[in-house]
């Protein structure tokens, strides 16, 4: 699928307001890109100053082995109505969210009502994000610490709204069979998704330059 149908799918799903945003960009896959890119690409959330203490750009691994044993225990649940203004809204997940700074820009500039929550595994960029949603004062998005392969349906099944959306946006592919394992799609994770997205929800799986899977329920 071409990135202008990527573009139009992902604002029939969001519903923007309008087609001017620069969606299709927002969607791509950011390792591609460098830091100052996508800086520049989220430049209208200001995010920069509100990082100046430790620097705005982390140093971190690009992957992380997901079968090691700090992982393999499920995150725990947040307090559902601590962490959002109204718990009761449709929920979109993000699996493998970053730099988070889609879903904040989401979660700024959506017209639908509705909680976003990330899920990533390099602690370091939850931190991070973290901080920019509490210093930014909003109270319909959050970032969680989480191997999403085993704690995506304890996470999920306790939120009180329905789960209207979940998106995985450039997961690493690894290709070599020996490491079909790593992969963050797994079967049980796949049953776990369709087993808690509500009628009419949607999953959207883009990898690189291309959006490859997208599922109606």
């Amino acid at each position: 699928m071409a990135w202008t149908a990527t573009a139009t799918l992902c604002c029939r799903l969001i519903r923007l307001p309008s087609a001017r945003h620069p969606t299709p960009s927002r969607a791509r896959c950011s390792a591609a890109q460098s830091p100052d890119a996508v800086d520049k690409e989220y430049a209208d959330l200001n995010l920069r100053p509100l990082y100046t203490n430790r620097g705005q750009h982390l140093r971190i691994r690009q992957h992380v082995n997901p079968l090691s044993s700090s992982f393999s225990e499920p995150t725990e649940p947040p307090e559902w109505n601590e962490v959002f203004e109204d718990p009761l809204l449709p929920l979109m997940v993000d699996i493998g969210c970053g730099s988070g700074r889609f879903l904040i820009w989401l979660a700024k500039n959506s017209s639908q009502r509705r909680n976003y929550l990330g899920l990533e595994i390099r602690e370091k960029l939850v931190e991070r994000t973290q901080f920019w949603v509490n210093e930014l004062g909003l109270r319909n998005v959050h970032f969680m610490f989480a191997n999403a392969t085993v704690s995506f349906e304890q996470i999920i099944s306790s939120y009180p709204g329905p789960l209207s959306l979940v998106s995985i946006l450039c997961p690493d592919p690894h290709f070599k069979k020996r490491h079909h394992k790593r992969r963050v799609l797994q079967s049980p994770l796949v049953d776990s998704i369709t087993k808690n997205l509500c009628l009419g929800s949607h999953t959207i799986r883009c990898t690189g330059s291309s959006c490859r899977h997208e599922r109606k329920i």
